[in-house]
């Protein structure tokens, strides 16, 4: 197994500590943080429903709606 250690760093300190906001808890940010300023919590709950295929009515995950259907093809520009 391979480790490697995390070369991120802050320029300022002081941003290493933020609060989420949804729910004003205290959190803490790595450089990069891709929560987009949310504890993992509401991340959780910020995370979009599946949505059903209009063509073969299969559940889409929210966060795969934009690749389309992988059941029929269907893809959501497709005209």
């Amino acid at each position: 197994m391979l480790s490697f250690g995390d070369i991120r760093s802050f320029e300022n300190g002081d941003e290493r500590f933020s609060h989420c906001l949804f729910c004003g808890r205290l959190v803490c940010v790595l450089p990069d943080d891709r929560r987009e300023g949310s504890c993992f919590d509401c991340l959780a709950l910020s995370v979009a429903e599946p949505v059903p295929c209009p063509d073969c009515r299969a559940l889409i995950p929210g966060e795969d709606r934009a690749l389309g259907c992988g059941e029929c093809g269907w893809y959501p520009l497709r005209g």
